[in-house]
């Protein structure tokens, strides 16, 4: 392996690592993470796990369970959701169509 190769992976992990290991510290964003985390994918709302309307918007609207959502609601710390509320108070309204 070349110097300049090894240059380049040194640079390309002193990159990447802090970035994959950077906590989120957006609430908003900690539950968007905890509903993809559980399966919940965007845009596939019509399967029955979709990112918004079957996980962020229940959560946000203080609901446990979605009647014909084809997963359970991943568990969020309780303080997530006042935190989003007060930081972002439209988030999670159902306006989203995901």
């Amino acid at each position: 392996m070349s110097r300049s190769s090894i240059f380049t992976l040194v640079l390309i992990n002193a990159v990447v690592s802090p970035a994959l290991a950077a906590p989120v510290t957006d609430p908003c964003k900690q539950i968007v993470q905890a509903c993809t985390s559980a399966g919940f994918v965007l845009g596939d709302w019509r399967k029955g796990y979709g990112l918004y309307r079957d996980c962020v918007d229940p959560l946000l609207q203080g609901k446990t369970s979605v009647p014909g959502a084809d997963k359970p609601l991943p568990a969020v710390n309780p303080g997530l959701v006042p935190a989003c509320k007060q930081k972002n108070p439209k988030f999670g309204d159902g306006k989203v169509g995901s």
